[in-house]
């Protein structure tokens, strides 16, 4: 798992995973607070922003145990331990999903803090 938080790749593709995911619902409150286009503000980017959450959350999960169970038929290893070099291919295929979803997590739970604090929803 160490050798998999070396590589820098996973740090762009999560970075770039983390972006996406505060900015697609960013995005969305940003083209509904046009006057001339909408009536009302989208105020469920919050909801929107902690699905994606949820969804790189399970993403990655999902998939590193797909690729876990692929490698285990293939070898037919069924009860034995993966070696090192697995592990990390394994955690290579997770990390990017998980930093992304750590990314979102800490934008979401500011902005939850913040309409906790003004009981007003931010940015609107």
């Amino acid at each position: 798992m160490k050798d998999a938080f070396k590589d820098y790749k996973i740090y762009v593709v999560g970075g770039i995973l983390g972006l996406l995911g505060v900015g697609i619902p960013l995005g969305i409150l940003g083209i509904t607070l046009i006057p001339s286009l909408n009536v009302a503000p989208f105020d469920g980017y919050l909801y929107l922003m902690g699905a994606i959450m949820i969804f790189y959350f399970f993403v990655g999960f999902i998939w590193g145990d797909l690729k876990e169970a692929s490698y285990r038929r293939k070898e037919k290893k069924w009860d034995d331990k993966l070696d090192e070099s697995t592990k990390t291919m394994l955690w290579k295929r997770r990390l990017p999903f998980y930093l992304a979803g750590l990314i979102v997590l800490i934008v979401f739970a500011g902005f939850d803090i913040a309409w906790a604090v003004t009981n007003s929803i931010p940015l609107i």
